[in-house]
C-alpha cells in the first residue's frame, strides 16, 4: 500500500509539473501577443496625428488576426457601422441620387473624378455609403512600405485568441467577425477594451478616448463599464457619452 501511495504521489508531482509548465509557455506566448497588439495600437495612435488622417484597427474575429488602415473622406464614426460597403447597395445608391439630378448637366457630378461623383451621388440618395474609404497603412518605420499593408495575426495555434471586445461606437461587446477601432488625427480615439486569452489567463488592452494612451492590464477588468462609462472629466457616467 505504501509503495502504491508513493507513485501515485510521484505521477501527481509530474502531472502538476507538466500542466505547470504548458500553462507557463502558453502565458507566455500571451504575454507577448497582448504586447505586440499594444505597441501596434500605440503606433496606429502616432500616424494618426503624424499623417494627420483617420486610422483604425481592424479585428478579425475569426481569423484571430487585426490590420491597420489608413482612411480618407468622412471622419464621422456612424453608430454601429459596416467595415465594408455593399456593392450592391452602393450602386442602388449612385443609381437613385442620378435620378435626382436627371434635369442637370452632365459634369455635376464631379467634373470627371468617378470617386467624387459616387461619393456625391450616394450622398444625394440619403446614404453615406462611399463617404470614407480605407485602406491597408504603410510605414517604413514600423510597417510594411512595399505597398502591401501591415498587419500581425494571434498565436491561435497555441491558444491565443480574442476573448470579447468592447468599442465606442459599437452598441454591445463583440465576440465574432469583425469590429474596428478608431484613431483620430487630433490624438484621441474611441474609448475600447479588448479581451485576449489563452483559455485560462486573460488580458484586457484600454484604450483612452481623449488621449488615445493605449494600456495593458494583467487579468480581465472587474467591470468594464468602469472604463467604457468614463466621461472626459474621469467622472462615471449612469450611461455612455453618445447616448441620450
Amino acid at each position: 500500500m505504501l509503495e502504491i501511495m508513493v507513485v501515485l504521489a510521484i505521477i501527481g508531482g509530474l502531472y502538476f509539473i507538466a500542466r505547470s509548465g504548458f500553462r507557463m509557455l502558453t502565458k507566455a506566448d500571451l504575454v507577448e501577443d497582448a504586447n505586440e497588439l499594444t505597441a501596434v495600437m500605440r503606433r496606429t495612435s502616432q500616424l494618426a496625428v503624424e499623417h494627420g488622417e483617420l486610422h483604425r484597427v481592424v479585428l478579425d474575429l475569426e481569423s484571430q488576426s487585426y490590420l491597420v488602415e489608413v482612411c480618407r473622406g468622412q471622419a464621422a464614426i456612424v453608430r454601429n457601422e459596416r467595415l465594408k460597403n455593399d456593392d450592391d447597395e452602393t450602386k442602388r445608391a449612385i443609381e437613385r441620387g442620378k435620378q435626382r439630378l436627371n434635369g442637370l448637366p452632365s459634369d455635376s457630378f464631379a467634373a470627371g473624378d468617378p470617386d467624387e461623383a459616387t461619393r456625391r451621388a450616394t450622398a444625394l440618395a440619403g446614404h453615406h455609403i462611399a463617404d470614407r474609404t480605407c485602406v491597408p497603412a504603410t510605414d517604413a518605420v514600423s510597417g510594411d512600405a512595399t505597398g502591401k499593408g501591415w498587419g500581425r495575426k494571434l498565436r491561435k495555434i497555441n491558444g491565443i485568441k480574442f476573448k470579447e471586445v468592447w468599442v465606442q461606437h459599437v452598441n454591445d461587446s463583440v465576440t465574432k467577425g469583425q469590429t474596428a477601432i478608431y484613431f483620430f488625427p487630433v490624438g484621441s480615439s474611441e474609448k475600447s477594451v479588448i479581451e485576449l486569452t489563452d483559455g485560462s489567463e486573460v488580458f484586457s488592452v484600454l484604450v483612452f478616448g481623449l488621449t488615445g494612451r493605449v494600456e495593458l492590464h494583467d487579468g480581465a477588468l472587474h467591470d468594464v463599464n468602469d472604463h467604457m462609462l468614463r466621461n472626459v472629466m474621469g467622472n462615471k457616467d449612469t450611461k455612455r457619452e453618445d447616448q441620450p
